[in-house]
């Protein structure tokens, strides 16, 4: 009888066990926790959000930095030492190419211009009669090439005396605008001294680097948007040449491009906000970029059909900071996921919430 009591206390506490453990069962609970289950809508339902594809617009687009530098630019410099004597221009203005700008001290030349040219006159009167006597057998022959040979040198050192001169004189190399000068009339100035600096100010050109991703994307011809500080406008300019070798040091490549500057609303040495748009969909497709699920081979996205997940192969094209163009077996109007991919899998039940 007191075996038969204690099997039935052990009956008992087993009986208790088994119920506690089924308990779960019986109320639709399981062994997972609320945040190691996916949000479902009732039995394998999946609670996901999603969007619609329409065409729209995307850009691939990229900014950079750049400088404004002038079409032309020279240094007006003295080629050889010597006193300024007159400076030609005033500074800012506009000036002519050939223009006369400076003169340095010619006065030493000017007297040897004189001193030969006056040798020379005699030298060619002396010529003159020598060859009247070799007409009538009067001289010889070698007089008279003596005579036309001294008459040769001093032509030639006239010449050197005037391209000196002329060397003490600093004209316009082109047409532009002449900025400050550095010098004042009566300076002594050596050599290779700046007097001014003149540049082209219309057109400008428009100076920038380039990621070396984008090589071979940006040629000749193709357009570019800039903002400079300080001024609300956007300007535009016109790539004309591309360096084709990339910087080691940065990873990127020169371009620069032409700007009209009419009315001198640029300044040369300003800094720009390069805008770079490399292509341009009016129609594309796009999903946010958390939307596409990577693969090994191409990429997918989830969409839905008939209140079914099904996975569709996409191709990626240009990204933005948040979208990216997707091509592939997916069309306007298609509803893609854009959350619940970790837990989605082809063919299951979802549902759409806001």
């Amino acid at each position: 009888m007191a075996l038969s009591k204690k099997t039935l206390v052990w009956t008992g506490v087993v009986a208790v066990a088994v119920l506690l453990l089924a308990l779960p069962k019986f109320l639709g609970g399981d062994d997972a926790g609320p945040a190691a289950r996916p949000a479902r809508g009732g039995g394998d339902t999946l609670l996901v959000t999603a969007e619609a594809l329409r065409p729209t617009l995307i850009e691939d687009r990229t900014r950079t930095t750049g400088t404004l530098l002038p079409e032309e630019a020279v240094d007006l410099r003295a080629e050889l030492g010597g006193r300024l004597t007159a400076l030609r221009f005033q500074e800012g203005s506009v000036v002519r190419r050939g223009q006369l700008l400076a003169t340095l001290d010619t006065d030493v030349l000017e007297a040897e211009v004189q001193a030969v040219r006056s040798r020379r006159e005699l030298a060619g009167v002396q010529a003159e009669r020598m060859q009247a006597l070799f007409d009538i057998g009067g001289a010889s022959r070698q007089a008279l090439d003596q005579a036309l040979s001294e008459v040769r040198v001093l032509d030639a050192e006239l010449a050197r005396l005037r391209a000196e001169i002329e060397r003490r004189r600093i004209y316009a190399p082109f047409s532009g605008q002449i900025g400050l000068r550095d010098v004042s009339p009566g300076a002594y100035v050596s050599p290779g001294d700046r007097i001014a600096t003149l540049r082209v100010t219309n057109p400008l050109k428009l100076e920038f680097a380039v990621p070396e991703r984008y090589l071979g994307r940006l040629g000749e011809g193709a357009g570019v948007v800039f903002t400079v500080p300080g001024q609300a406008d956007t300007f535009r300019a016109t790539v004309y040449a591309v360096e084709p070798a990339v910087d080691p040091a940065t990873r990127t490549y020169t371009v620069r491009a032409r700007v009209p500057n009419p009315g001198d609303a640029l300044r040369p040495g300003s800094f720009a906000e390069v805008e770079l748009v490399f292509d341009r969909i009016e129609d594309a497709l796009t999903v946010p970029a958390g939307a596409v699920v990577p693969g090994v081979d191409s990429a997918a996205v989830f969409v839905v059909e008939a209140g079914k997940a099904a996975r569709r192969a996409v191709a990626t094209g240009i990204r933005t900071s948040d979208r990216v163009q997707v091509v592939g077996a997916v069309a306007v109007g298609d509803t893609v996921l854009t959350s619940g991919l970790n837990q989605v899998r082809p063919g299951q039940p979802v549902r759409v919430v806001r």
